[in-house]
């Protein structure tokens, strides 16, 4: 028998429990679907040593403010867990558990849908797709191509350095986790060869301050998507950034000082021996103009509304160029280099193909107005500018304005 349910929403993470919270206010029927456990990705999809990347003052939901000593710390993962388990019951989430959705589409005659999932058939009045935008590892189909003794896995998979055969480690991609991951590597005292890519740097800290409060007090969370330059603009790479620590610069000549060797991004593979991009150079080059740009905003808005701040004390001796930039390795015999393991840091694509509705671009991405799409009872939430910078971040309510907006339209009444 088909369970008819007015509301549906797929995914118990941030997101997902934030739009149940608002639904709860208004009285509105509806369950949550979440293929594992609340905040699944958190529990399951992070290496042991993660922490948060953004102060633990930031992570908030809406009544419901993350509990510690030091607001100025970065919370391990377990306690970001922590934090959604204590969230689901505080506003009493109606998760259910361990539900794969497998399709989303009409209902046969009528004008709702019908979600078809590992525990039977729901029907529904509206569905609103939380599903956030790390669904997929997207690992390069050159990854095919690799030797078959040589062990790979995504940096969601990766754990710790002895999860990894002895020898020389390939990390490919510089973003956060790329960074990170690499960063661990090389304390752990392995040889690491870094392939990296667009990444965006800024500094950790800046004048006394973390730069998650300059972007903060500057309104950056609060940029809107139609206020961007650009469509190319919602693509640019999330700042690179780590907690570990207590919080430090994830410098890329820091890491070569240390023993690691940078290269260009992978373009190729023919048998043991890897084809490399001569890209370094205006890689780091562009990341260098993402960390300078960043500096003269805040020094800007310093002197804009006269804060009294520290000045910036530059280093005594700043870091070498690595050697690569003048001579950049365009190949790399895997053999020959140790190299025994890849990391795949190569980020997440979204994965809609359950969804059989007309609610894509040529792309696949999904295309609405603030969550809401052409079909009547279709919603997303949690998606990178959705609506603003932090639609999709766990900080500062992060999808709390969207979650309300799809709610009011949901219910057809102010919640504010």
């Amino acid at each position: 028998m088909t369970e008819k349910i007015d509301t549906v929403i797929i995914g118990g993470g941030h997101a997902g429990l934030t739009m149940s919270s608002f639904l709860s206010q208004a009285g509105r029927e509806h369950v949550i679907l979440e293929r594992g456990r609340v905040g699944e990705r958190w529990r399951s999809e992070r290496w042991d040593s993660f922490c948060f990347q953004f102060p633990n003052w930031t992570i908030e939901l809406p009544g419901y403010k993350y509990k510690c000593d030091d607001p100025d710390a970065f919370a391990p993962g377990r306690e970001v867990v922590r934090f959604l388990d204590g969230y689901a019951d505080f506003i009493k989430a109606p998760v259910r558990s361990g539900v794969s959705v497998r399709s989303l589409e009409r209902a046969d005659n009528s004008s709702r849908y019908l979600l078809k999932t590992n525990s039977g058939a729901i029907e529904v009045a509206n569905v609103v797709i939380a599903t956030g935008p790390f669904q997929f590892p997207a690992i390069p189909p050159v990854s095919a191509q690799l030797p078959g003794d040589l062990f790979q896995v995504h940096s969601s998979n990766y754990r710790n350095p002895t999860q990894l055969p002895s020898g020389a480690v390939l990390v490919v991609g510089s973003g956060s986790s790329g960074g990170q991951i690499a960063d661990e590597l090389i304390e752990s005292g392995r040889r690491v060869y870094f392939s990296v890519g667009r990444h965006r740097r800024v500094p950790r800290r800046y004048r006394g301050r973390d730069y998650v409060w300059w972007s903060s007090a500057m309104g950056l969370f609060d940029q809107r998507a139609d206020s961007l330059p650009s469509v190319e603009a919602k693509n640019w790479p999330l700042p690179l950034l780590t907690g570990v620590k207590g919080g430090y610069d994830l410098d890329l000549r820091r890491m070569a000082a240390g023993g690691a060797t940078l290269l260009g991004h992978l373009r190729s593979v023919s048998g043991n021996t890897l084809g490399i991009a001569d890209d370094l150079r205006d890689t780091l080059a562009k990341a260098d103009v993402w960390f300078t740009d960043l500096k003269k905003l805040v020094d800007d808005y310093v002197t804009r509304i006269g804060m009294d701040v520290p000045s910036e004390i530059p280093p005594a001796e700043g870091l070498a160029e690595p050697k690569e930039i003048s001579n950049p390795l365009l190949e790399l015999d895997l053999k020959a280099a140790g190299i025994t393991s890849i990391v795949w840091a190569t980020g997440f694509r979204n994965n809609f193909d359950w969804v059989k509705l007309p609610v894509f671009d040529a792309t696949g991405d999904p295309v609405h107005q603030r969550g809401i799409t052409n079909l009547a009872g279709i919603y997303f939430l949690g998606l990178r500018w959705l609506y603003k910078r932090k639609s999709f971040f766990l900080i500062m309510g992060g999808p709390a304005e969207d979650a309300l907006y799809v709610a009011e339209h949901i219910t057809g009444k102010s919640l504010g």
